[in-house]
């Protein structure tokens, strides 16, 4: 089965180019065209092509904005931007908006064809250097995830403090003259945290404080 491309370039003579180009190049098949940034969003949801190469200055709407508007149904096609720049941040901007793939409009004539069936059969297409870049973001997000996905992440700073003090053998006496909150207040905050870290009691909520560090944290900034 032929891998279906749409063209969005607003340059004629470029267009033309590329099209004559892949007309060449066996199980590809140009399928439309488009010149301006609604024009392709308009082509590709009528045409559905595999992969759409993606001109980031298209007028009336910007290649960056066609992936947005093109994104929120997921159906989408796998985008290979095409530019005149090799700009390392614009390749990463690139990425961050859902291209698949960056091809710098200097390199179309002898690698097209390639990058294109890359990007179709679910590779990617980047430099070496964005690849590291775009790897080490996302693995900086997977971290915060992961970070933001404890339960220790779901307490209130108020109950925090409380887990702190809990975790220092204070009784709810004591926590309550700490923290200048009544002892009702205390005994809520406490069963709060141990239904948020799904804790049985507070000397396993003390374990916890301990093992996550938050003792150790506030001992050693007193």
């Amino acid at each position: 089965m032929n891998v279906s491309v749409v063209i969005a370039e607003d340059d004629a003579l470029l267009r033309n180019l590329l099209t004559t180009l892949l007309a060449q190049e066996e199980g590809l098949e140009v399928v439309g065209s488009a010149a301006s940034g609604a024009e392709c969003l308009d082509t590709v949801r009528q045409l559905r092509p595999r992969v759409l190469l993606l001109d980031l200055h298209l007028p009336g709407m910007s290649g960056l904005k066609v992936m947005e508007a093109l994104e929120p149904g997921g159906e989408g096609p796998l985008t290979l931007v095409l530019s005149g720049s090799e700009d390392e941040e614009t390749q990463l901007q690139a990425a961050r908006s859902g291209a698949r793939g960056f091809l710098p409009k200097s390199q179309a004539a002898t690698v097209l064809a390639r990058a294109i069936r890359s990007v179709a059969e679910g590779e990617v297409w980047f430099s070496r250097r964005v690849s590291e870049r775009i790897f080490q973001e996302y693995h900086q997000l997977a971290r915060r995830t992961r970070e933001q996905d404890k339960p220790l992440n779901q307490l209130s700073e108020r109950e925090r403090e409380v887990l702190i003090c809990v975790a220092r053998g204070m009784t709810n006496s004591q926590i309550a003259a700490d923290l200048y909150m009544s002892v009702h207040t205390v005994k809520v905050h406490i069963q709060s945290i141990l239904r948020k870290l799904n804790l049985p009691n507070r000397v396993e909520a003390a374990v916890y404080a301990v093992r996550e560090g938050l003792v150790a944290a506030e001992d050693s900034a007193s």
